[in-house]
């Protein structure tokens, strides 16, 4: 059963219960007053009937003749309260049970005529001489009517109210499970795929605009990791088949070098041409695989900070990278200051190295890489620029994917597999910090990271 309709019904049985009980309580309070009112009226008419028979049996000796008692009574019954319908006045005889064992003391009964109630009240009236039998009539048959009139329109009040209600009702509890219904829709939606769908639900109670907002929360939060989830699939996937690719190419080189050994006969220098091809590719494919294995254990291991001088660090890679700027024909320079900083010593070696490796490779000899640091309140800026060829804006954000080169050829021919920015990466975030690229084509590049500030600076 739908909760709109369950809601309906509740609803519903109680509205009918309240009116039909609270109208009918009323109804028959209303028709016992008016019975009571009508039967005091009679009484009193009834007392004031014996109260004027017996100032008339005062002026008449001895027994009172019909006649008589019928111009009394006919004269009492024009005097009295207009509900009185008759009076009566007879002998009273001693067997008779509507006479009470006092006098002046009368008893009420209805009768019924025509379907309707009449009210009797009959009383015995001691002259003296003689014993009467007074009866004052009045007939019920208004007040009946009028209680019967009152139920009928009652009735037709509650069938108006029944129906307007109902109505009512069935649009409120409508209205009410609507949002619970949008919400249902948007649930199935979502469940066939279309991820990210939202309800937009107005003019409700605070808990429902708080279910949807819940809602809409949820449905955006579940798109985006699902739009993560597919990035993270493509990636994997860009990633094995450049993987499979760099494999391949030095793989498809030792298999026919391999090849060229084993089928012909070569001279010294041929031998000695192939065998070194064989193990540079070689060499290729154990960087590759150490380069990989770093990835990993970045990725999965948790490794130590501890303070670092910016000095001594920028003395160990101004001595690694004098060896390396002669083959590339770079000039540099290296200037980090004397912070202390939170680091790792080996992995910000490397990091240095990886970055400045880059600039030198894409450096026009005699250009200057500078590699430098700024001070602030709370962590030191590294920076590597170089005034080399530059990166393409669309391509910046690529930079450190695994296998990416902007120059696929160039970085071939340097031995470069792609994965140098991806280590850089991991090692920035291992230091709780990011890599930041800002390059022009044609005017260089510069990388940077921040670095939180240690204790003291060496002196």
């Amino acid at each position: 059963m739908k909760l709109s309709f369950k809601f309906f019904c509740i609803a519903y049985i109680i509205v009918l219960l309240s009116a039909g009980t609270g109208g009918a309580l009323i109804i028959e309070n209303v028709s016992s007053t008016l019975f009571n009112s009508r039967i005091e009226r009679v009484n009193a008419a009834a007392a004031y009937a014996a109260d004027s028979f017996m100032e008339f049996a005062d002026i008449y000796y001895g027994e009172i003749s019909e006649t008589q008692r019928r111009n009394i009574a006919s004269q009492i019954k024009n005097s009295s309260d207009s509900i009185v319908t008759d009076v009566s006045i007879t002998p009273s005889g001693s067997d008779e049970e509507e006479e009470t064992k006092q006098d002046g003391k009368g008893v009420s009964r209805f009768t019924e005529k025509n379907g309707y109630p009449v009210m009797e009240s009959v009383c015995r009236l001691n002259t003296g001489t003689n014993i009467y039998r007074l009866t004052v009539t009045s007939d019920f048959t208004e007040v009946q009517k009028q209680c019967e009139l009152f139920r009928r329109g009652y009735g037709i009040i509650i069938f108006a109210i029944s129906v307007i209600s109902g109505l009512l009702l069935l649009f409120s509890a409508r209205k009410v499970t609507r949002p619970l219904r949008l919400l249902t829709k948007a649930t199935d939606k979502i469940a066939s795929g279309c991820y990210g769908e939202t309800v937009n639900i107005k003019n409700c109670g605070y808990e429902i605009a708080a279910l949807s907002e819940s809602f809409n929360s949820m449905s955006g939060a579940v798109a985006q990791k699902i739009e993560e989830a597919n990035d993270e699939i493509k990636k994997r996937e860009i990633f094995i088949a450049d993987f499979t690719h760099e494999i391949k190419t030095p793989m498809t080189a030792i298999m026919g070098y391999a090849q060229m050994l084993y089928s012909y006969k070569l001279d010294g220098s041929e031998r000695k041409e192939a065998a070194g091809a064989i193990y540079s590719e070689a060499k290729r494919l154990e960087k590759l695989s150490l380069q990989l294995l770093e990835l990993y254990v970045f990725r999965h291991e948790k490794i130590e900070l501890d303070e670092l001088s910016l000095a001594a660090v920028g003395k160990q890679l101004n001595a690694t990278l004098n060896r390396i700027s002669e083959k590339y024909g770079a000039v540099f320079s290296v200037n980090l200051g004397n912070e202390t900083v939170y680091a790792n010593e080996t992995l910000l070696l490397s990091l240095l190295y990886n970055l400045a490796d880059n600039a030198f490779k894409a450096s026009v000899p005699g250009k200057p890489v500078e590699i430098y640091a700024e001070s602030g309140k709370e962590t030191v800026t590294v920076y590597v620029s170089d005034k080399g060829s530059g990166i393409a804006k669309e391509n910046i954000r690529l930079l450190t994917e695994p296998f990416f080169r902007e120059d696929k050829s160039r970085s071939r021919k340097l031995g470069g597999a792609g994965l140098g920015l991806s280590l850089c990466r991991e090692i920035a975030l291992i230091h709780g910090t990011e890599l930041h690229f800002e390059s022009e084509r044609g005017k260089g590049t510069t990388v940077c990271f921040t670095l939180k500030k240690g204790g003291k600076a060496d002196e």
